[in-house]
């Protein structure tokens, strides 16, 4: 990427780091409807690949559990402290996250996902340095198609969902 010339602009986005495990997850902000608690996730009755539902809006949502690779979990770490709000096109989906942070994002400071790294299926679009590490950048839209995701809003289970 190259250096700045004098008079460019960049955006700034508002942007939301979700931690989980080691993973580095960044989304746009208008992305998460909300961010809630786990204590108050209901576990009873889970039907996976949820580990349980949260209210919200009045109306009771499925919540995914995922390690740090974005691989399903049936549990719920300790770590997991809170759950963001994804909407779904026909309601909500909630993802559990060690840590979440509102963070200002400067366009042009991201990279295009390496060849290596690029799967038909990987919700990951970019990524980015970010503190002493990388930091993986996707959207609501991404997510949603990909693996237990895209389960859960399939046509399969959306009456036991939605």
């Amino acid at each position: 990427m190259g250096a700045m010339m004098p008079g460019m602009k960049t955006e700034v986005r508002n942007c939301l780091l979700l931690r989980i495990d080691k993973l580095q997850l960044m989304l746009p902000q208008g992305d998460v409807c909300a961010v809630e608690s786990v204590a108050d996730l209901n576990s009873e009755n889970a039907l996976a690949p949820s580990v349980g539902r949260i209210a919200y809006l009045g109306q009771s949502w499925p919540v995914l559990s995922l390690n740090g690779e974005l691989q399903t979990l049936d549990n719920i770490p300790a770590a997991r402290r809170a759950c963001v709000m994804l909407a779904t096109g026909k309601g909500f989906l909630g993802l559990l996250c060690d840590d979440v942070r509102v963070l200002n994002q400067q366009s042009g400071s991201d990279y295009a996902l390496p060849a290596a790294m690029r799967t038909a299926n990987t919700p990951i679009q970019a990524i980015m340095p970010f503190e002493n590490g990388l930091a993986c950048l996707s959207d609501a839209r991404h997510l949603l198609r990909y693996g237990a995701f895209a389960q859960v809003t399939s046509g399969h289970l959306e009456k036991e969902y939605v």
